[in-house]
């Protein structure tokens, strides 16, 4: 995996697709974890995070779609 920042708050990855296959199914498990958790997390970090997936799938649909 490489990282590097094009811009001040911009990063662009470079990741195999079982790195990012990874990080996703991870980010899903802490979004599940946080949402059953006794004391979750507010309300704008679960609302953060749950865009964030939506947009990564929103953005693999994409990719699918122009055969990528």
């Amino acid at each position: 995996m490489r990282i590097e920042r094009a811009r001040e708050n911009l990063l662009t990855v470079t990741a195999t697709t079982q790195e990012l296959s990874t990080l996703v199914a991870a980010a899903r498990m802490a979004l599940e974890a946080m949402r059953t958790a006794p004391e979750p997390p507010p309300a704008a970090v679960l609302e953060a995070l749950e865009r964030v997936l939506s947009d990564f799938d929103r953005a693999r649909d994409r990719l699918g779609e122009v055969g990528g």
